[in-house]
């Protein structure tokens, strides 16, 4: 399983899906590998859904995922974490690893949207089995630190060049 973050959430109007993007939280420590990342197509409600959950700012009434998490803290149990588990072009599978009051686990099948809102509630990590991310994935054009300084380098060298030197 592959660990990862919520990058992007871009919210579409109509008919045209919005999508959420996983980027992997680090490649492996030997690997050059560009970092990869998971878009999934989702509505606009759900994709909401998430994007408030992030904000953390709290509904004048609970909505279903608050609903949920808050019927799991009465049973006793936590988001463990969320793990996007299976594709089926299109369509992707979840599961809700939870942790009841025995600390045993229990997994509940869930729409990859529903169960980004609640991680993102619980502040639980976020899994993509590595099979789905090599079928589906692809590099993340994010940008890292090693990226910025090479384009700091060539900012000042841009400065110093004339069009005499060429």
């Amino acid at each position: 399983m592959i660990r990862v973050d919520i990058e992007t959430i871009m919210m579409a109007a109509g008919p045209v899906p919005s999508a959420i993007v996983l980027r992997e939280r680090s490649a492996a420590e030997s690997s050059e590998a560009p970092l990869r990342a998971l878009s999934i197509q989702t509505g606009s409600y759900e994709a909401a859904a998430v994007s408030k959950g992030i904000d953390g700012t709290p509904p004048k009434r609970p909505v279903a995922h608050d609903v949920f998490l808050e019927a799991c803290r009465a049973l006793g149990a936590r988001v463990e974490r969320v793990e996007i588990s299976r594709f089926e072009s299109p369509v992707f599978y979840a599961d809700i690893v939870l942790m009841n009051e025995h600390d045993a686990e229990v997994r509940v099948d869930a729409r990859p949207s529903d169960a980004l809102a609640l991680a993102v509630r619980a502040n639980a990590p976020v899994y993509v089995e590595d099979d789905v991310m090599n079928r589906a994935g692809t590099v993340s054009y994010h940008e890292d630190q090693k990226t910025e300084d090479e384009y700091a380098r060539f900012d000042e060298f841009a400065h110093t060049v004339s069009p005499d030197d060429f």
